[in-house]
């Protein structure tokens, strides 16, 4: 879809209120393609299915490979598979959330809210092992419906990054690369994002963080300026609506290789005066890493709590590192 530069000036979209076309207009000349998060084939390829199996027969043979650290997962969609229809992109069940929050907790892990792990990074003690956050992307209605009753349930906090201009829409994220998304034949809670109301309950819970994820969720690559204001924007929001003053951040797309992250948009986070900023490069954190460049780990459909619990004790990054090896 081609989608143009925001008018990050505007007040939010009010309730029952969809982004208007004037809203999503452009204010300059150049209309770009808003990137679409890519489909998830890749990581079902047979490549990927062996790594995953010997990292995860490594872990059980093995444990922990490396000495400290923690993993902070990220989700998007919390959504069943509708039959007869495409399966939903970014997406888990809420049998496998389930599955594999509670697997892990069985395993041993311990879930932190994430601002606890930037307290306990900023007065410099280790992790110890067995931490991992939960973060989710973008704001679905879902992640009140569907997940948010199974963390209460299992007791683990988890943050949600809110795209703030979205709120109260009764329409889909423009970044949403489902393409029944919006669509009368699929269920409204599968592509709609979160009202303020739903927001407010999960923030008053206690156990959900509501974070930053910019106002707009646009490409932000070569425009630090765009960035710096729609973020602000984002952070005003969040202010008016819950009372929420200097939140997390994670930065929209967060890749590194294609520009989504980088120097420049990690500083401008920092001069923004969010409290920390997220990417989502698939490795752990460890107790040198700037909390202004904190990666995280993809937790999606194809993931079992077994497979998550490689990842989070080191053995996909391991993996990873060798393959980025020279030969």
């Amino acid at each position: 879809m081609i989608w143009s530069n925001l008018n990050v000036s505007n007040d939010p979209i009010s309730p029952n209120q969809p982004p208007a076309e004037s809203d999503v207009a452009s204010q300059t000349a150049t209309p770009f393609v808003a990137p679409a998060k890519p489909r998830l084939a890749p990581e079902q390829s047979p490549a990927e299915l062996i790594k995953r199996s010997v990292a995860v027969a490594l872990n059980t043979l093995f444990g922990p490979c490396l000495r400290s650290g923690f993993g902070i997962l990220m989700y998007h969609r919390v959504s069943d598979i509708i039959v007869g229809q495409p399966r939903p992109t970014w997406n888990v069940t809420p049998a496998q959330l389930e599955e594999q929050l509670s697997g892990l907790l069985r395993r041993g892990f311990t879930a932190w809210p994430l601002q606890r792990a930037l307290e306990h990074h900023e007065k410099r003690r280790p992790f110890p092992r067995g931490v991992f956050v939960v973060t989710f992307d973008d704001g679905y209605q879902n992640n009140f419906t569907q997940a948010f009753p199974i963390l209460k349930g299992l007791g683990i906090p988890a943050t949600v990054f809110l795209a703030t201009r979205y709120l109260d829409s009764s329409q889909a994220f423009p970044n949403d690369s489902w393409h029944l998304a919006g669509s009368p034949i699929v269920p409204a809670e599968t592509w709609r994002p979160l009202t303020t109301a739903e927001c407010l309950l999960m923030h008053q819970s206690g156990l959900i963080e509501l974070a930053a994820h910019t106002h707009s969720h646009d490409d932000y690559r070569g425009r630090p300026g765009y960035l710096l204001a729609d973020l602000q924007e984002c952070c005003a929001v969040l202010s008016r609506k819950f009372g929420i003053e200097r939140p997390s951040f994670a930065l929209p797309y967060g890749t590194k290789h294609n520009g989504f992250a980088g120097p420049e948009l990690l500083a401008v986070a920092r001069q923004s005066g969010v409290r920390c900023c997220l990417t989502t490069e698939p490795e752990l954190v460890t107790a040198q890493a700037d909390p202004f460049d904190w990666s995280r780990l993809f937790a999606g459909d194809f993931d079992t709590s077994a497979t998550l619990a490689a990842k989070l004790n080191g053995w996909f990054s391991l993996a990873r590192r060798f393959r980025r090896r020279p030969s």
